[in-house]
């Protein structure tokens, strides 16, 4: 869908006949055939092709051809790791993959000059018994001859060691400036058993960040030998610095030996040369809003620093507001109880400032992180003030917390402090509803609460960018909170109000929640793609609280999920009801998507799909019949619906069309949930977003 026509030419036909013939050969087919016919009827064209693999090679022995003794002694040591084994099937590809492998390892143990160019495999197939020999043959390298410019001399490859760490933390653009320059040199050790190492900083005006924080963030160091591999994580910490916008780092052997009295090693000097950014920006954003079909405008002007404390700290703070037409959906005898939209009625002004640190903050910061951890400390406070006709709500959130990655795939988020307080102030008219009203979980949405706890998540991500390959994504959360303030019961913090207690006059929300988002993207070319997403989660509200808070609740329908139910329009479980006084959360949510990504045309994609899924509370509540979760009959209020999807991809940012239609509602009564053969064009669900559902 959305390619042009493929045309036959029977030469390509006979090209990827011998392509296959060469695949197989490099596999260990030696004497494998393939050969093709066409069958041509009309306009059309049929290919078959004949496949006669033969009998495999397998490895028979495998032995070193290394004339320099030092650096095989090298080789040897990874020798039980080698993807060339005994017995294997011989594959080419997996002696190139061995190629890339012995090449890394010298590069990371002081082999700066070696390349892969100088590793060959002879093989050997002359056995006449479906066997081959191998030899691993490491050249040494060939050099001019001194003295003679006609001849060349063989050489044993040199293993270097790091001479001098020199930076240049204010080059633009890379190309050193002539002096004078002042230099700083610092001398520092990483934990207690490393040795002592330096880094040497040019500069001709002040510098406008620490040397210090260079210790940790730049892996090469003096005296240890060369190693790509810190080269790499040396690119990734500096690449922590925001303050920086481009960064390189090369080496120089020129007339260094003759500067060392340690005539036995070959030395190397590191120059680091970081172009620096605009530590300062402004910001200024304007948007239209869609709040589960409420619509709006907000805007916000934010202010930037990328180098506050001269130590690559990031500062944002940002002012923002907005308007919001929402649907008013409870008769209160006032003005507004006629469950119609005014026009925008709803007003929000806010805060938020936070600060990003590119290491660990104290306590965690007496642990020595290794810096490819890529260890950040962030800390993040807000506020705002939200106003409807019936009600005034305010916000006030922190956190604080760390983040690195493990590797390059694995990354943790670990919020040690999570704090977020809603203090609601009714209309007396309002007030008066709220008091009557017989679901909880509506008195606590509009009720003061406070939650104080910590959250971590895992994510793991096997994307590789530059390649076209399938992938997974995996999200792990898990919060707590309100154990701590248990605790401190019985304390002159905590007081005892009779139902419940209270921090500071507002009760706190107790409570656990774990939830993942497991996806798998099955890349079938380069524009077409198939996507599985399966999203659980579940909430335990226990000692102080009787549900979750409403913001910590699960959800079900809207643009990201089971998109045949408009936002929070489905659940719990098999519940009936239509009221839009009774918000459709849970504390346990269960939800399958599929879709299938395909180009139409341009900048236009499309896309079909499928949602499978829904929500339920955890016990029995009176005012949601048929919301609870029961394990024997869960899989018959699963909702499934079905739709069709555009997206428009601007590049910077891709607007989406989802229209879908439900197949399955579990609010039906059983035998009736089957719904498909009723619907109607108008029974569509029109859902608006920005970038993909997942």
């Amino acid at each position: 869908m959305g390619k042009p026509p493929v045309y036959f030419d029977e030469s390509l036909a006979k090209s990827s006949a011998e392509q296959m013939g060469r695949y197989l050969s490099n596999v260990g087919f030696y004497h494998a055939s393939v050969s093709f016919q066409s069958k041509k009827e009309k306009k059309l064209a049929e290919v078959k092709y004949f496949v006669n693999p033969s009998w495999p090679y397998r490895i028979d022995s495998i032995r070193q051809s290394i004339s320099d003794t030092v650096l095989s002694t090298f080789v040897e040591h990874i020798k039980d790791n080698s993807l060339v084994k005994k017995g294997n099937l011989f594959n080419v590809y997996t002696l190139d993959s061995e190629r890339d492998r012995i090449t890394d390892y010298l590069r990371n143990n002081g082999y700066y000059y070696f390349t892969r160019d100088y590793i060959f495999f002879e093989v050997d197939t002359s056995l006449n018994r479906k066997a081959v020999n191998i030899s691993i043959r490491i050249d040494n390298q060939q050099l001019s001859a001194r003295g003679k410019t006609d001849s060349v001399e063989s050489v044993p490859h040199q293993r270097y060691f790091i001479n001098r760490v020199k930076i240049f933390p204010a080059s633009y653009p890379f190309s050193l400036p002539g002096g004078p320059y002042d230099t700083v040199e610092r001398v520092f050790s990483i934990g207690k058993t490393s040795g002592l190492f330096t880094q040497q900083f040019y500069f001709q005006h002040e510098p406008r960040i620490r040397p210090a924080i260079f210790e940790q963030l730049i892996q090469v160091r003096t005296n240890e030998a060369y190693s790509q591999q810190k080269v790499r994580q040396s690119y990734k910490g500096i690449g922590n610095l925001r303050i920086y916008q481009a960064n390189k780092i090369n080496f120089d052997t020129t007339g260094v030996s003759a500067s060392r009295a340690d005539h036995g090693k070959n030395w190397i000097d590191c120059n680091i040369s970081l172009q620096r950014a605009q530590a300062m920006s402004y910001g200024v954003d304007l948007e239209g809003t869609n709040s589960g079909g409420d619509l709006g405008v907000r805007g916000s002007l934010s202010l930037a620093h990328k180098n506050l404390f001269k130590g690559g700290e990031v500062f944002r703070f940002r002012i923002n507001g907005g308007i919001e037409a929402q649907k008013l959906a409870r008769s209160t005898g006032s003005e507004e109880g006629n469950d119609v939209k005014k026009i925008f009625n709803t007003t929000e002004i806010g805060a938020d400032a936070n600060i990003y640190f590119p290491r660990f903050l104290s306590p965690v910061s007496l642990i020595r992180f290794k810096q490819e951890y890529q260890p950040k400390t962030n800390l993040n406070m807000g506020y705002s003030s939200q106003n409807r006709p019936s009600y005034n709500r305010t916000i006030a959130k922190a956190a604080f917390g760390y983040d690195w990655m493990a590797t390059d795939k694995i990354s943790h988020i670990l919020t040690v402090i999570n704090l977020n307080t809603v203090k609601v102030n009714p209309s007396a008219e309002f007030a008066d509803y709220i008091e009557q009203e017989p679901n909880q979980r509506i008195k606590e949405q509009y009720s003061n609460h406070l939650v104080m706890g910590l959250k971590y998540s895992l994510v793991v991500n096997s994307q590789n960018i530059n390649k076209f390959n399938d992938f997974v994504y995996f999200r792990l959360n898990f919060e707590t909170a309100g154990n701590l303030l248990n605790l401190l019961k019985g304390t002159s913090l905590i007081t005892d109000n009779g139902d419940y207690d209270e921090l500071f006059g507002i009760r706190y929300s107790q409570f656990s929640r774990i939830d993942f988002d497991l996806r798998y993207y099955h890349v079938l070319n380069q524009g077409n793609r198939l996507v599985f997403r399966t999203v659980l989660g579940i909430g335990l509200p226990y000692g102080n609280s009787n549900d979750l808070p409403f913001e910590r609740s699960f959800y079900a329908g809207g643009s990201n999920g089971m998109r045949g139910w408009q936002f929070k329009a489905l659940g719990p479980g098999s519940y009936p009801g239509s009221s839009v006084n009774i918000e459709r959360i849970g504390d346990v949510q269960l939800e399958a998507s599929a879709e299938y990504r395909f180009p139409v045309y341009s900048f236009l994609n499309g896309a079909l799909f499928a949602d499978v899924g829904n929500i339920w509370t955890l016990k029995p509540v009176d005012y949601l019949p048929g919301g609870d979760f029961k394990v024997n009959s869960f899989y018959k209020e699963l909702g499934v619906d079905a739709g069709i999807g555009f997206r428009f991809d601007f590049s910077f940012f891709i607007f989406r069309i989802d229209a879908a239609v439900p197949l399955h509602n579990p609010a039906k009564p059983e035998g009736e949930r089957w719904v498909a053969h009723k619907l109607q064009l108008g029974d569509s669900n029109w859902q608006i977003g920005i970038g993909y559902p997942f």
